[in-house]
């Protein structure tokens, strides 16, 4: 690697680092198109793994004392978790312009209807049964472009959850869908020597950023914070078509 991959390296998870905590999501989604021109889709996604499960394990260990929020959505993680381990070995064989299509609307709709979709009880009926849903797909997508947040972000963002409390939740959620990506990945041979080297080079410039985002969330209000949550998901979904039917 040669210094100016290595600087994209460091630029790229800097600033991806900073998004995630702040928001609790976009480092995959900013790192990965970054890291793809250099090192190629497959490699990228790989590589961002391991800072993936790091900067969520760091988020986990800064917000601990929110754990009861986790107490009542085991089926989000069972469904995330299985969604990953299919997208990791048969995503492959799907139509991925109809799976982006099928996202983007999904994204679309929760955005604009997502409080009347949920009702005003997190318990009831309906969001116990799109919670899973959507998480499942959500790690479908995870597994393979590690980037789950267009539809996982979007549900959580329609439960108008406080700024910590999203953070957290998202974290938890990843994390699992990261530790999935890693067994995953590790039976397909996808971790390298080099690629283990360049992803563990890639947490020095990722947790410092993301210490920093985690401060600045602080200064944010709440009104500041969903609109920025929103600005990110949209990003996602354009993200998402673009390298689907442009790249």
């Amino acid at each position: 690697m040669d210094l100016t991959e290595l600087l994209i390296l460091v630029v790229g998870l800097s600033v991806a680092g900073l998004a995630k905590g702040t928001s609790g999501m976009g480092l995959p989604l900013i790192a990965t198109p970054i890291l793809a021109g250099v090192f190629g889709p497959r490699l990228a996604v790989a590589i961002v793994t391991i800072p993936i499960l790091a900067s969520n394990s760091l988020l986990l260990v800064q917000g601990y004392r929110k754990r009861d929020l986790l107490r009542g959505i085991a089926p989000l993680f069972v469904a995330s978790a299985i969604g990953t381990a299919f997208g990791t070995l048969l995503l492959a064989s799907l139509d991925q312009r109809t799976f982006a299509l099928l996202i983007t609307i999904m994204v679309v709709v929760f955005l604009a209807r997502g409080d009347r979709l949920l009702g005003e009880d997190p318990a009831a009926l309906r969001a116990r049964i799109l919670g899973p849903l959507i998480c499942f797909v959500g790690g479908v997508l995870q597994g393979t472009t590690s980037i789950a947040s267009p539809l996982v972000g979007s549900y959580f963002h329609a439960r108008r959850l406080a700024a910590a409390d999203f953070v957290f939740t998202l974290a938890a959620i990843f994390e699992v869908n990261a530790i999935v990506q890693v067994i995953g990945y590790s039976a397909q041979g996808l971790f390298t020597p080099d690629v283990v080297a360049l992803g563990l080079l890639g947490l020095v410039p990722t947790l410092l950023a993301l210490a920093v985002g985690i401060a600045l969330r602080d200064r944010l209000d709440p009104q500041r914070f969903r609109q920025f949550i929103v600005a990110l998901i949209v990003l996602s979904v354009a993200n998402l078509l673009w390298r689907t039917f442009a790249a």
